[in-house]
C-alpha cells in the first residue's frame, strides 16, 4: 500500500534540494505551509496545484522561475513571499488562489504569464516592479477585487483580456515614458494602433484621436459600466470588446464604425436598444449575443452580411427590420428569440430569397413569415 499523505500539514524542505518536480505535491489537501529554501532553483508545473488547505508560501531567493500552475487552486493562500531571484511567473502559476489580499513581486521579475494571478478575487491592489517588461493574456482577469492598478515605463507587452472581469476596478494608470502605452481617462491605450486596450467602469475615452479602436476584449465582464461614449474617432469595435457588460445600458455608436466584431456586445442583458450606424457593413457572429433586454433592433442598409449567432438569445427581442443591401445570414443569427414575431425585409421577395441564409437561422422564433415590398414569404 502507499503511503497517506493527506495529514501533512507543513514542508520545510532541505538545502540540498535543487528543484521541486512537477505535480510534487500536488492535492495535499491538508497542507497549510511550504518553506522553500535557496538552494532550490525551479518549481515545476503544478507542483502545489489544488492544496486547498495552503495558507502560507515561503519562495528562497534560489529560484529563478514558478512553474505553470504551481500554485493553482490554492484557494486559502494568503501570504507569499517571493524571493528576489525569480525572473518569471508561469502561467497560471497562482490562478485561483482567491484567498490572496496581496502579492509583492521582487524586481527581478520580468514577465508574468497568462493566467498568472487570474480568478485572485481577494487582490485589491498589486505593485509591479520596473523590471517587467511583459504581462501576459488573462494575467489578471477575474480579479474582482482590484481597484487600481499601475503599469511601470518597463512594460512593453500587455496581452490581451489582461484586466477582463475586474469588476472593482476604477483607475488605471501608465508611468510616464511608457514607450508603448499610456493612459487617460481610466483607459490604456497602445500608443502606436490607438488602440484601447483595457478599460474600466470610470473609463472615459478621450475624442482627441488617440483611440481608433477599441480592442479585443477591452472592457470584457466589466458588469459596473453603464454607459459609455464612444468617440468619432474610432472605427472599429473588436471581438468581445463590451461582452458581459451585464450593467450597460445604453451605448451610441458613431458614424465611423465600420466594423463590430465576434462576440462584441454578447450577454449584455441591460441593453435594451441600440442604434448600428449606416457606417457597418458586417455585424460579427455573436456580436449582441444573449441581450435578453434588447426589444428591437434596425439594421442600416450599409450592413451586408449578419454572422452566426448575431442575435441568437435575444428573447426580448420583438422585431427586426432587415435591409436589402444584406446578402448573407448567418447560422442560427436570430435563434432563440422566442418573442420575434415581426421580421421585414426593404427588398422584394426574389431578392430576399437570394439572400444566403445559415442553418436554421431563425430556430425556436414564433416568426412564420417575413413581409417584403412587394408581399410575404413563409419561413
Amino acid at each position: 500500500m502507499g503511503k497517506n499523505y493527506d495529514d501533512i500539514l507543513s514542508i520545510m524542505l532541505s538545502d540540498g534540494v535543487t528543484n521541486i518536480k512537477a505535480d510534487a505535491f500536488k492535492n495535499f489537501k491538508d497542507l497549510e505551509s511550504v518553506i522553500i529554501p535557496d538552494s532550490v532553483t525551479s518549481i515545476g508545473e503544478g507542483a502545489f496545484s489544488d492544496c486547498s488547505g495552503l495558507t502560507s508560501v515561503t519562495i528562497g531567493n534560489g529560484v529563478t522561475g514558478i512553474g505553470r500552475a504551481a500554485f493553482w487552486g490554492c484557494t486559502n493562500l494568503t501570504s507569499v513571499t517571493i524571493g528576489n531571484g525569480v525572473t518569471s511567473i508561469g502561467d497560471s502559476a497562482f490562478s485561483g488562489c482567491s484567498g490572496l489580499t496581496s502579492v509583492a513581486i521582487p524586481d527581478s521579475v520580468t514577465s508574468i504569464g497568462d493566467w498568472a494571478f487570474e480568478g485572485c478575487s481577494g487582490l485589491t491592489s498589486i505593485i509591479i516592479p520596473d523590471s517587467v517588461t511583459s504581462i501576459g493574456d488573462c494575467t489578471f482577469s477575474d480579479c474582482t477585487g482590484l481597484m487600481s492598478i499601475i503599469i511601470p515605463d518597463s512594460v512593453t507587452s500587455i496581452g490581451i483580456d489582461a484586466f477582463s472581469g475586474c469588476t472593482g476596478l476604477t483607475s488605471i494608470v501608465v508611468e510616464e515614458g511608457n514607450p508603448v502605452y499610456h493612459s487617460e481617462g481610466n483607459c490604456l491605450i497602445e500608443i502606436e494602433s490607438k488602440t484601447l486596450v483595457a478599460g474600466c467602469k470610470t473609463s472615459v475615452i478621450s475624442d482627441d484621436g488617440s483611440v481608433t479602436s477599441i480592442g479585443e476584449g477591452a472592457f470584457s465582464g466589466c458588469t459596473g459600466l453603464t454607459s459609455i461614449t464612444i468617440p468619432n474617432s474610432v472605427t472599429s469595435i473588436g471581438d468581445y470588446a463590451f461582452s458581459d457588460c451585464t450593467g450597460l445600458m445604453s451605448i451610441i455608436i458613431p458614424d465611423s464604425v465600420t466594423s463590430i466584431g465576434d462576440f462584441a456586445f454578447s450577454g449584455c442583458t441591460g441593453l435594451t436598444s441600440i442604434t448600428i450606424p449606416d457606417s457597418v457593413t458586417s455585424i460579427g457572429s455573436y456580436a449582441f449575443e444573449y441581450c435578453t433586454g434588447l426589444t428591437s433592433v434596425t439594421i442600416p442598409d450599409s450592413v451586408t452580411s449578419i454572422g452566426d449567432y448575431a442575435f441568437s438569445g435575444c428573447r426580448g427581442l420583438t422585431s427586426v427590420t432587415i435591409p436589402d443591401s444584406v446578402t448573407s445570414i448567418g447560422d442560427y443569427a436570430f435563434a432563440y428569440c422566442y418573442g420575434l414575431t415581426s421580421v421585414t425585409f426593404d427588398g422584394t421577395i426574389a431578392e430576399w430569397n437570394a439572400i444566403d441564409k445559415g442553418r436554421k437561422w431563425n430556430n425556436n422564433c414564433p416568426i412564420t413569415e417575413v413581409v417584403c415590398s412587394d408581399g410575404t414569404v413563409q419561413v
